[in-house]
């Protein structure tokens, strides 16, 4: 989140639908003081329904019918919680999520659309493909290669004539395509006119029509007809009547007769004034509509409005949908069909409107404006002594990007123990002068065992705070994983924003709940904590491991010129938070960067302890690297020789990497390094400074155990583990070609 303004009330928007990126970005324009914004989706990439026909027949990229609700709520200063709900507890105002975890509220506003009803035809939800979701409909959608026999769309209304027409130019002149209407015409709720002219696109383009033919059944190779007849099919595609989506049916909100949530022109639930609902999911009382999506973009101001109101103490508007309106009907290869009441015309100007207007609502979401944000103009002394940014588009990183540099503690800690010794200090018990570890290990009095210790904390980058709960954990557990010791207890510092005690209960619970989970998995218990108020959250862990291997045993030689060096997770993470915060990120990528952080290292280290003579460490805010460099000092090489060609990438790293993206904490990583050869101005070798959090592992290992290393590495689950280099007896960091690895 990007506010630092204390809050006081929670506003939780379930479903990225077209009336809530509306509200949005009404809120990020204007932002509500005090209320805390939440957005609860189930998918990251929302799409724009009036693209669909487009986008299958290969007008519109994926890119273009897809708004990404990531940069979305970072522009809102929204958390984003990437989960499906399961139920709502509207007596303690509590949302339900799919994981179990519940996250409260104070004003409720749903907009998750709705899907066809797979129950209103025997085996429909077994042999056929429901066009809504459209996003889960876009995973199922047949490649031209994989399509060769019947194609039969169930539904003859806009949707499913769009969606004949755009597959007959995605799959060619010869495909069979049926669409198939219980009603006696296509488009019954238009004038026949309109009709008429989309019976005609539909016959110019070979679509076999069935009308007023209700289908019964379904089968895996045929469709079966009311009045006994079977046709062959064999892809069936369901455009039909929507029903709510399946979460809503349990909940005690007051529905309509089909089962919607019943809203009064406000759009407020008619039986819970704090719950509001917009789009498919919403059924308006006392005005009969069809589910099209114009109606959910028009409802979006007013939504908002309202939701603002409700917060005020002001009035509420009502909503009165218009009863005529302008629908675009795409009809493949360039021309739309226009229908205003009794009005309708086809031909390729249509086409060119609906494209000016479909893009002109997609840019409002894409092309968001510069908020103009309060800088810290350096004072003219500063600039003198060269106390300046630089680089004035750095933005400040959370998670590992926001530590402090490898210089700045090397230097740091070197001063504090001169300054400690001149002032009497034993010089016994101060520290190494080069210290830079988080972990130590500690030999009990009279030699009764070796524990291993360690201290991490990072301040909030996922704005989920369960999510963001387990990374941290992972993260500080990772020290003890690759120092081969087992953890057994650890101490929580927990850092909360200045918010209201409500809410500030509702994160520390969530972060702790988040925490527990990996802490119980890998079997380490809480044993204690503090918690302290600041204006950005964040979290930490001081965990103690036991060393249960035994004292005697000696770890095998590792030489230089015999070992190489493997890594077990992708690169990335902090060129991705840093988009992320800049609204730059793709969702893809953001997810992927997510599914990495949450991988632990355990197995890993597990599987790398057991080889003789191999050693590790995590990579973190450091970046790989350093971190490298630091492990070739620990074995007594003198270097190390990577390739960034081979190296691992979390998806579109390496984009965001061309596009001259880096996190905060970049230049420190990369600046005072031993000596450095090769091409590190490629956007892969610059990844390789990039900070990460929850990182992989870094082993150096015998060159002949690695073969055996890699292979456990990936039935563990490790599917990106791979040889990035090796040992150098030179000093330095040295980048190399693919060619020149071992």
């Amino acid at each position: 989140m990007n506010s630092t303004s204390q809050s006081s009330l929670d506003l939780v928007l379930i479903g990225g639908g077209h009336a809530q990126i509306q509200v949005l970005k009404d809120f990020a324009m204007k932002p509500e003081p005090g209320v805390r914004l939440t957005l609860v989706t189930d998918v990251l990439d929302t799409p724009y329904s009036g693209m669909l026909p487009g986008y299958v027949e290969g007008a519109w990229s994926y890119q273009d019918m897809h708004i990404n609700l990531v940069k979305l709520a970072r522009f809102a200063g929204a958390r984003l919680i990437h989960q499906p709900v399961k139920d709502l507890d509207l007596i303690n105002k509590n949302i339900i999520l799919y994981n179990d975890l519940s996250i409260r509220y104070d004003i409720l506003s749903i907009n998750c659309g709705a899907a066809p009803d797979l129950n209103s035809i025997p085996g429909a939800d077994q042999f056929a493909v429901a066009v809504k979701p459209i996003s889960q409909f876009l995973h199922k959608l047949p490649d031209p290669a994989d399509v060769t026999g019947p194609v039969c769309i169930i539904g003859a209304g806009a949707a499913g004539a769009e969606l004949a027409l755009a597959f007959r130019h995605r799959y060619g002149p010869d495909l069979d395509i049926h669409l198939i209407g219980r009603s006696s015409k296509v488009l019954p709720t238009r004038a026949a006119r309109a009709s008429r002219l989309l019976q005609s696109a539909l016959a110019a383009g070979n679509i076999t029509l069935h009308l007023g033919q209700p289908v019964s059944q379904i089968s895996a190779d045929a469709l079966h007809f009311a009045d006994g007849r079977q046709m062959p099919a064999h892809q069936v595609f369901l455009v039909t009547a929507a029903r709510p989506a399946d979460w809503t049916s349990q909940v005690d909100l007051k529905k309509d007769a089909d089962g919607f949530i019943a809203v009064s022109p406000s759009l407020q639930s008619v039986s819970h004034d704090r719950v509001f609902a917009a789009g498919d999911i919403a059924g308006l009382q006392g005005f009969k509509r069809e589910k099209a999506g114009v109606f959910a973009v028009r409802a979006g101001p007013v939504l908002s409005h309202n939701l603002r109101a409700l917060i005020r103490g002001q009035p509420l508007k009502s909503w009165r949908p218009q009863r005529q309106y302008l629908a675009l009907v795409g009809l493949g290869g360039g021309r739309a069909l226009a229908s205003w009441g009794p009005f309708a015309a086809s031909g390729a100007i249509w086409w060119k409107l609906k494209a000016v207007i479909d893009r002109r609502f997609m840019a409002k979401f894409s092309e968001l404006p510069q908020m103009s944000v309060p800088t810290d103009t350096p004072p003219p002394l500063a600039r003198q002594l060269g106390r300046v940014p630089t680089d004035d588009k750095q933005m400040f990183c959370a998670a590992c990007g926001a530590k402090a540099g490898a210089d700045t503690l090397h230097q740091a800690m070197q001063r504090a123990c001169d300054m400690a010794a001149a002032m009497g200090a034993d010089p016994a018990y101060l520290p190494d002068r080069d210290l830079s570890t988080d972990q130590a290990e500690l030999l009990l009095p009279a030699g009764q065992a070796m524990i291993s210790q360690s201290v991490d904390y990072i301040s909030q980058h996922i704005s989920d705070p369960y999510c963001f709960g387990r990374i941290a954990a992972l993260h500080a557990l990772s020290d003890i994983f690759v120092a081969g010791h087992q953890p057994f207890a650890a101490l929580a510092t927990v850092i909360l924003r200045r918010d209201h005690s409500d809410l500030q209960a509702d994160d520390l619970a969530q972060m702790l709940a988040g925490s527990l989970i990996e802490l119980s998995r890998h079997r380490t218990r809480l044993v204690g904590g503090h918690t302290s108020l600041s204006e950005e959250a964040g979290i930490g862990f001081a965990v103690t491991g036991l060393n249960r291997r035994s004292s005697d045993s000696k770890p095998a030689k590792l030489t230089a010129d015999q070992s190489v060096l493997i890594l077990t997770k992708p690169l990335g993470t902090g060129i991705i938070l840093a988009a992320e915060m800049r609204q730059l990120c793709p969702a893809d990528s953001y997810a992927a960067a997510v599914e990495v952080m949450l991988q632990s290292n355990y197995d890993a280290a597990q599987i790398i302890a057991n080889i003789p003579g191999a050693m590790m460490t995590d990579v973190t805010g450091f970046g790989l690297a350093r971190h490298a460099i630091n492990l070739a000092r620990w074995t007594g090489a003198g270097g190390v020789r990577l390739c960034p060609e081979v190296c691992p990438f979390i998806d579109g790293a390496v984009a965001l990497s061309e596009q001259g993206l880096q996190s905060s904490l970049f230049a420190s990583n990369a600046d005072g390094l031993p000596p450095v050869t090769g091409q590190i101005d490629e956007a892969a070798a610059r990844l390789l400074f990039d900070p990460q959090t929850s990182g992989g592992v870094l082993a150096a290992v015998p060159q002949h155990q690695a073969a055996s290393c890699l292979h456990q590495l990936q039935q563990a689950g490790y599917s990106k583990a791979c040889i990035i280099g090796g040992l150098s007896g030179k000093a330095g960091l040295q980048f190399i070609e693919q060619s020149e690895l071992r």
